[in-house]
């Protein structure tokens, strides 16, 4: 962003405060860095050297072969110049088949890494669980033992399915979203 010169005096003014989200400043030659972090989202600014709060000022987006494809980026970050957080997306529902796909894989690292199978249920369920639950042949073993066997069908292609290469006719038990 550059100061904008003094027949703008309808023009936007900079206001550091306005613009939501944490804020850094590094220098960059005789102009400023600025880099803001909004929620998941990153901005990344060039301001002019003699850009002052307050004063008039004028940004400039490159014109490539992309740009169509940039609006919605630039727009959302002239929104956040003016004081306007943008709009996050809700997040998804987490469904049951994805919580079993994160334990399952928690298991198999923690299991190549070396770590016995009550010490696996410890850190996926807890150590109040294992000491209520952990028996020579109880649910606590059956789920790390189910666990471990879905992970390492996951790393001996299973995997291919989750990102719609290998299409299996029926959907996985668990599929549906948890409420």
């Amino acid at each position: 962003m550059r100061a904008a010169r003094a027949h703008a005096a309808a023009a936007r003014r900079f206001d550091l405060w306005r613009i939501p989200g944490r804020k850094r400043l590094a220098l960059d030659g005789s102009d400023l860095s600025m880099t803001v972090d909004l929620s998941a989202q990153r901005m990344r600014l060039s301001l002019a050297g003699d850009l002052a709060d307050g004063t008039a000022y004028f940004n400039a987006v490159p014109l490539t072969s992309q740009l169509r494809g940039q609006l919605d980026t630039f727009n959302a970050q002239a929104q956040a110049l003016e004081g306007h957080a943008p709009q996050v997306d809700p997040a998804r529902s987490v469904t049951r088949a994805a919580l079993l796909h994160l334990r399952a894989l928690q298991a198999l690292d923690a299991a190549q890494a070396g770590a016995s199978h009550r010490d696996i249920a410890k850190a996926l369920f807890g150590l109040e669980a294992v000491v209520l639950r952990w028996h020579e042949d109880g649910d606590l073993r059956a789920q790390v033992r189910h666990l471990l066997r879905r992970a390492e069908a996951l790393m001996n292609g299973g995997y291919l399915a989750l990102i719609d290469v290998l299409h299996l006719p029926a959907t996985n038990p668990g599929d549906e979203p948890v409420r």
